[in-house]
């Protein structure tokens, strides 16, 4: 027995070990030589350029990098905690950020596959080694972390106050609250916690965010007054719409009205439509018990509904595949989803599997890279251009519409934040009298 435990795990090892060289293969010797670009941070330096400009006494959205379009396009708050930047060298800023942002791969695969190991049998160790270089492999975190962006810190940020909100923090809703001060598009998760009846963690976002903001507006007044009356609405500033690696709704139609400008009418009818959609579902994946299945669905429509949304944003996408991941190795869909397959389990398991793998495919070998060039512009005409510009909005749009909810094992029951002092002394007072003949226990 204990030499065929040692066969396994060491089987394992070596799994986890060619899997971990075939991805490294593929992105050093294969996608390299067909992209041809690392991006070296380029995100970064312009975060910290733009802050050192602030520090030495200039308005920080006239900076631009190198004498280029690229400046600053976050609110005033995220230029707050970006402040640290420009206390390091650039190639050590750099080398911080690549270190910390592969921490977070590894902490979000763990979040994402030990339950899916305690529930189908498997060691937790085994499954979030073998998911660590995949998640990374995915455009979305492979570009955040090429670029130096932030999207890995957000994901956080939004994972620590659902982990917060289980365990019935008081504090929990200040991480969505960050989040949203720092890039806005977080927002729409405070929507998903107030439509799921989470009030206090709700209050706690809005309150939290307001007040970043506001710390913010009494730091520099002027820079605050900048974004949210001129800079917030010049999109030309966040770069084309029409660029390939604009994998919004917007993106989608400003290419098809290429070179004219797609209809604002249209686009806030389809973002209307996939709001909806997208918030219904996710409402309906909490209420069966599926809070990742929810999250993911609420963070697909962020990126759906937002005007900009670059393929490095696009991070929840991975944890759609896990989803599906965990369909296919057997856990049913809640009831509802899935209609046409109900009850037919070897079915679910294959289309599940089939879905996990096509949306793994298409962000591991970056189909839309392979019709555009690193600016934005196409490569290609026609048919090959509808659909090979879009892939990543047809994905998306599809795991909105088709994403199912699961059938989860009932676990901890959510504790509520405790009461303060004044609550609960009204909560006292305001309680009914005991029934008559009843003692007190």
């Amino acid at each position: 027995m204990e030499l065929r435990r040692v066969v396994r795990a060491g089987l394992r090892v070596a799994v986890v070990c060619a899997v971990t060289a075939g991805v490294w293969f593929y992105l050093t010797r294969v996608l390299v030589l067909h992209l041809g670009y690392w991006h070296g941070g380029f995100d970064l330096k312009v975060y910290r350029g733009a802050v050192q400009w602030w520090l030495d006494g200039r308005p920080l959205y006239t900076f631009h990098r190198n004498q280029t379009h690229f400046g600053f396009t976050y609110p005033p708050f995220a230029a707050l905690t970006m402040l640290p930047l420009a206390w390091v060298g650039e190639a050590l800023a750099i080398q911080l950020d690549v270190a910390v942002s592969l921490l977070l791969v590894v902490l979000l695969s763990w979040w994402l596959m030990r339950p899916l190991a305690d529930r189908h049998g498997r060691p937790r160790w085994f499954l979030v080694a073998l998911a660590v270089p995949l998640i990374y492999a995915m455009e979305p975190v492979r570009e955040t972390i090429g670029y130096g962006q932030v999207n890995l810190y957000i994901v956080a940020l939004v994972v620590v106050d659902l982990i917060a909100i289980r365990r019935g923090r008081a504090w929990a809703g200040v991480g969505i609250g960050l989040a949203t001060a720092i890039k806005l598009t977080p927002g729409l998760f405070i929507l998903y916690l107030a439509l799921t009846g989470r009030r206090r963690p709700t209050v706690v976002a809005v309150g939290t965010s307001v007040g970043a903001t506001l710390l913010a507006l009494g730091v520099s007044p002027g820079t605050s007054v900048q974004f949210w009356t001129v800079t917030l609405f010049d999109t030309a500033r966040v770069g084309r719409l029409a660029s390939a690696h604009n994998q919004s709704l917007m993106g989608l139609l400003a290419r098809l009205a290429d070179p004219g400008r797609p209809s604002t009418a249209v686009w806030l009818l389809g973002a209307g439509v996939l709001l909806v959609v997208g918030m219904w579902r996710a409402v309906r994946a909490f209420r069966r018990g599926d809070e990742l299945a929810g999250i993911t669905l609420t963070g697909l429509t962020s990126c759906l509904i937002s005007p900009i949304s670059w393929n490095h944003h696009l991070f929840w996408v991975v944890p759609a595949v896990v989803v599906l991941l965990d369909v296919a190795a057997g856990t049913p869909p809640a009831p509802g989803s899935w209609r046409l397959l109900n009850g037919r389990r070897r079915a679910t398991a294959a289309v599940a599997g089939a879905a996990a793998l096509a949306v793994f495919a298409v962000f591991f070998v970056s189909v839309v890279a392979l019709v555009s060039k690193d600016t934005g512009y196409l490569t290609v005409t026609g048919a090959v251009a509808v659909l090979g510009a879009n892939a990543y909005v047809y994905v998306m749009v599809a795991l909105l519409f088709l994403l199912p909810a699961r059938t989860l094992p009932a676990g901890p029951p959510v504790r509520e934040a405790p009461l303060s002092p004044a609550e609960g002394a009204a909560a006292r007072t305001t309680a009914p009298p005991p029934p008559a003949g009843s003692s007190p226990r």
